[in-house]
């Protein structure tokens, strides 16, 4: 054979290969799809699509550490492990040997985490969250990557490390300001990069095709898991620490829930102390957010009413029950709900819950009432937050 016929060979494997892993993971997702229901099928096919973007795109786009710039990791459009909805997600490509400068704005988020990614397991290293940020007094900031200690901010790096990943949570649909950041190495030159060569280009899809083959059935079954305790919170992963997988900083507690069209998940918790930041927020059976344009799919700590005692009691329903706290169930009988616990020490309460019928919601939680004027008030401001947040 040629040297052509070889290349030609190994490119063809290759696509091969990967193609054949979409469809055996694909079919045998949708045949575990969580309800008989056809939005939950839809949605699948869509889920599927979006897992084969989020592998091919992880895999063989802006994996040069030399030539490093953020982009977004998760978007309204592709999502998978519960996206936050008031999340924005930023990502870039680094080594273990070079310096890396991440520098911007501070912006408005209410909770920022600056994380490296590495070949795991775990697949998460060092990481500096919002409360050790050194921002100076114009707000701008400054952190700095490398195997060797550096002044001001500094995440250590090794030779497992591949990335950095920003995470910036919004406190309320009015307030979003998204950081202006740069990710810069330090120690290559200005060179541009050379052509992207054919080994490059198979081990890429090589890793596309094992990530999809790992990645769908993991993310389906951490809600076919819990098929066996409906309208109950579990924690997401077991270790509160995160080395089973889970994010640093801190873990999700979540439930499957499952409703008629007229009943709600009335859900009842006291946030744990010390806790920097917390959240929650609903999703499909795909373990995916809702749309958060046109859906209330998620709240804050910042954005939720408290119980005079400082605890928080939150409505899952698909019909408007009339009071704040309301997470929509968006058309879906099944889904998820999680609350994201930050910097807790590892304390990560599991909420009471109930159901009841959407007509008794306000009898029996005492939650403020909301207005349909308002409603419709606070549905235009998921738009514009969205549109803030994604620059459109």
């Amino acid at each position: 054979m040629s040297g052509w016929d070889d290349q030609l060979a190994a490119a063809t494997a290759a696509w091969r290969q990967f193609c054949q892993a979409l469809e055996a993971t694909g079919v045998e997702a949708l045949a575990a799809t969580l309800t008989h229901d056809e939005i939950d099928l839809a949605e699948g096919v869509r889920h599927l699509a979006r897992m084969s973007t989020l592998a091919l795109l992880g895999s063989l786009e802006n994996k040069d550490a030399e030539h490093p710039y953020l982009w977004p990791a998760l978007d309204p459009h592709r999502k998978m492990g519960g996206d936050n909805p008031q999340g924005l997600y930023l990502s870039g490509p680094i080594n273990g040997t070079d310096t890396f400068r991440l520098s911007g704005t501070r912006g408005s988020a209410r909770w920022v985490s600056i994380i490296v990614g590495q070949n795991g397991p775990p697949p998460f290293g060092e990481a500096v969250f919002l409360p050790d940020l050194e921002v100076a007094d114009d707000g701008t900031f400054e952190v700095l990557l490398a195997p060797d200690p550096q002044p001001g901010t500094w995440l250590p790096t090794d030779e497992r490390s591949t990335g950095v990943l920003v995470r910036q949570f919004f406190a309320t649909p009015d307030d979003v300001e998204p950081m202006a950041l740069t990710l810069e190495n330090l120690t290559a030159g200005d060179a541009p990069p050379p052509p992207l060569g054919l080994g490059t280009a198979v081990a890429g899809l090589q890793r596309a095709t094992g990530l999809f083959a790992v990645m769908v059935p993991m993310m389906q079954g951490e809600l076919l898991d819990k098929g066996t305790a409906t309208n109950t919170f579990a924690t997401d992963i077991g270790d509160p620490t995160s080395t089973s997988g889970g994010v640093p900083g801190g873990n999700a507690v979540t439930a499957r829930w499952a409703l008629g069209p007229d009943e709600a998940l009335v859900v009842r918790v006291m946030p744990p102390t010390p806790c920097a930041y917390w959240d929650v927020q609903v999703g499909n059976g795909w373990y995916e957010s809702f749309d958060y344009r046109h859906h209330f799919s998620g709240l804050t700590c910042d954005g939720v009413h408290l119980e005079h005692d400082g605890s928080v009691v939150l409505v899952v329903a698909d019909r408007d029950p009339g009071v704040a706290n309301w997470l929509e169930a968006a058309g879906h009988r099944e889904g998820h709900v999680a609350i994201r616990w930050q910097l807790t020490e590892g304390n990560l309460p599991l909420p009471d819950t109930t159901v009841v019928p959407v007509a008794d919601v306000a009898a029996v939680t005492g939650l403020p009432t909301v207005a349909p004027g308002e409603r419709a008030r606070q549905r235009a401001l998921l738009a514009s937050s969205f549109d803030a947040r994604f620059r459109r």
